[in-house]
């Protein structure tokens, strides 16, 4: 599980770890498996924050060979844990568990008599849920992408195509759903639900870091984050 400790650690290092200590909580994951016999070098264990604007991002390396990620930036919060490994300057990093992603799947289909067709996406406890991306393809033409922002979605006034299938998307959480047939008949709410799995637990498998003294560049596949150590 995530050291609840981690975030206190920060805040006493940096401002900036304030906000980070609040993403920093456990998980329901399960722990990570037990550190091997022998432990990566302890020269780069440390922790490492780093902060823009409303960005606050924190990484610990633990001497036992077990690491905990954390970023916060706008209404998007995201998490990580598992082992890390250093051959020379690189840090390869690898999630322990690895987390399932949320998916978005066909529900049901509510009466609604006298409106139009609609569509709702709903979170396990019955809410609409905000900020997702949908793209509608019809019977002709174009398909038509658009927002969901956490209520009943329409059709725009005088369109007149017959909507197909939906694809549902949350890029931030690197969700995207199958590509979802609709029988969009006037009078009915085709519902959606989000199954959250790990939700806001990302994967970094794969990823890796480089160390530089006091510095953590951290690279992954939408950029590269340098981080400065606060604490060894």
């Amino acid at each position: 599980m995530l050291n609840p400790g981690f975030g206190h650690a920060m805040r006493g290092a940096c401002a900036a770890a304030a906000a980070f200590s609040a993403i920093v909580q456990p998980t329901p994951l399960q722990d990570a498996p037990k550190p091997p016999d022998l432990a990566p070098p302890a020269s780069v264990a440390g922790d490492y924050v780093h902060s823009e604007m409303e960005l606050v991002a924190g990484i610990r390396l633990s001497p036992d060979g077990s690491f905990e990620y954390g970023l916060t930036v706008g209404a998007l919060d995201e998490r990580a844990q598992g082992r890390w490994k250093a051959v020379g300057s690189r840090i390869d990093l690898i999630s322990a568990p690895r987390p399932v992603a949320p998916v978005i799947t066909a529900e049901r289909v509510d009466a609604a008599p006298g409106k139009p067709f609609a569509i709702r996406v709903l979170a396990p406890n019955g809410r609409d849920v905000p900020g997702v991306d949908l793209r509608i393809e019809f019977d002709r033409g174009e398909p038509l992408e658009s927002y969901l922002a956490g209520e009943l979605w329409s059709l725009p006034t005088g369109e007149q195509r017959v909507p197909r299938f939906v694809t549902f998307s949350m890029p931030s959480y690197r969700l995207r759903s199958e590509r979802l047939p609709l029988d969009a008949r006037v009078g009915t709410i085709a519902i959606f639900a989000l199954t959250p799995n790990d939700f806001g637990v990302v994967d970094l498998t794969g990823v890796h870091a480089e160390a530089d003294g006091e510095r953590l560049t951290l690279h992954r596949p939408e950029g590269t984050m340098q981080f400065k150590r606060v604490r060894r």
